[in-house]
């Protein structure tokens, strides 16, 4: 029996929201990542999709945000406290919170994010230790606020690991 696990499904998700996205705001979009613990294959828990939107022009932020928000995406103010530049906008796929993430392609958060991301991917010991915090969370072992302290505490130290520093 081909069981689909969390992170495919995820990763359908992720797909198909992108494209919805592209299909109606194509010529404002640079770049989109799956970010976040449902990009992560290993991890492979249930969670909300991610999505970093990457937007070509700065004017276009905000501009894109009020398009995205008229089609019936919700803003998402409490997202966490490491996005406060960015758009956050949610939306529902298949059954998942799709967070879209919306920011300058040319952004320093644009950098850490992704380089956090393929670092976590590469190191078993920060992916354990992510995976742990994460079912934490969603067994309610710990609370929101809790979980974001911890969350940033490991995301500086993985931003701090030492090695090849050419993984984006």
């Amino acid at each position: 029996m081909n069981k689909e696990t969390n992170y495919q499904k995820a990763l359908h998700c992720y797909i198909q929201a992108s494209l919805n996205i592209l299909n109606h705001f194509r010529s404002s979009v640079k770049e989109i990542h799956h970010i976040g613990s449902t990009s992560i294959e290993h991890m492979d828990l249930p969670g909300e999709v991610d999505v970093l939107l990457l937007v070509k022009d700065e004017g276009d932020l905000s501009k894109l945000a009020d398009h995205v928000r008229g089609v019936g995406y919700d803003e998402v103010e409490d997202f966490s406290t490491g996005y406060i530049e960015e758009v956050v906008l949610r939306h529902r796929y298949d059954g998942y919170d799709v967070n879209f993430i919306m920011m300058h392609h040319k952004s320093k958060r644009k950098d850490e994010i992704l380089y956090c991301r393929n670092r976590l991917q590469g190191s078993e010991k920060y992916l354990e230790r992510f995976r742990q915090l994460k079912a934490a969370y969603q067994n309610e072992h710990i609370n929101g606020d809790e979980y974001q302290v911890k969350k940033s505490d490991l995301f500086s130290s993985v931003m701090n690991m030492q090695g090849d520093a050419d993984v984006v």
